[in-house]
C-alpha cells in the first residue's frame, strides 16, 4: 500500500474514531443515571409499602377487654339447699343432742343422695326465731353455718351437728332457732324415711 492511501484512510478514519468514542461516553453517562433512577424509585416504593404496614396494624389491633363487676346477691336466711349440694366439712364438729324429739335407736339415717324427696324445713319459721349474736351484730360481722340435721321419719330433728362453725355466736344462734322445729320428713322409694340432711343458715345484715 503506497503512503498516498495510508494518509487518506488516517484523515478519515480519525473523526469516526472520536464520534465512537463520544458515543460510547453518552451511552456509558445514560446507562449510569438510568440506574440511579431505578435505584432511587424501587427505594421510594419501599418505604411508602413499609408505611402502609404499620398503618394496617395500628387499624385492625384490637382493644383490651374491660372487667365486668359481679354483683353478690345477699339473703338472710337461705333457702332448704339442694340434694346434690356439696359443703366441706371443717375438722372441728360440734354435735347438739335435741331432747325434744322421741328417740329411736332403730331408725336408719340416710344420706342425703340415697332420697327421692329432701324433707321440707319451715324457713320462715326458723327465720322468725333467729337472734343475731350481739357482739357480731355490733361489730357488722356477716357469717353462713353449715349444719347437719339428723331428721327421723316422723319430721323431727332428733339430733344437729355443726359442720362449720364461723364463731361470734352464729353457730349456737342457729342451732337454738332450729330446736323443736317440725319438719315434713324426707322420703325414699315412696315412704317417708329418716335423713342426714345438710342446711346452710346465712346471718346478713341490713
Amino acid at each position: 500500500m503506497s503512503m498516498e492511501k495510508i494518509s487518506f484512510l488516517s484523515r478519515f478514519a480519525r473523526p469516526f474514531l472520536f464520534t465512537f468514542v463520544l458515543l460510547l461516553h453518552v451511552a456509558a453517562i445514560y446507562v449510569f443515571n438510568f440506574q440511579n433512577k431505578e435505584e432511587a424509585v424501587e427505594t421510594v416504593d419501599f418505604r411508602e409499602a413499609e408505611v402502609f404496614k404499620l398503618v394496617d396494624v395500628q387499624e385492625y389491633e384490637k382493644p383490651a377487654p374491660q372487667p365486668v363487676e359481679v354483683k353478690k346477691e345477699v339473703v338472710k336466711v337461705s333457702n332448704q339447699p339442694k340434694a346434690s349440694e356439696k359443703i366441706v366439712e371443717t375438722k372441728e364438729k360440734v354435735e347438739v343432742e335435741d331432747t325434744s324429739g322421741s328417740k329411736n335407736d332403730s331408725d336408719e339415717f340416710l344420706p342425703q343422695h340415697k332420697i327421692s324427696s329432701v324433707p321440707v324445713i319451715p324457713s320462715n319459721q326458723v327465720l322468725s326465731r333467729i337472734v343475731y349474736p350481739p357482739m357480731a351484730l355490733k361489730q357488722g360481722i356477716e357469717a353462713v353455718v353449715y349444719l347437719e340435721l339428723f331428721i327421723d321419719a316422723k319430721g323431727s330433728i332428733r339430733k344437729i351437728k355443726v359442720l362449720k362453725d364461723p364463731g361470734h355466736g352464729f353457730a349456737e344462734a342457729a342451732v337454738a332457732a332450729l330446736k323443736g322445729i317440725s319438719c315434713v320428713p324426707a322420703s325414699a322409694n315412696g315412704k317417708s324415711c329418716a335423713v342426714r340432711y345438710r342446711y346452710p343458715v346465712k346471718f346478713t345484715l341490713n
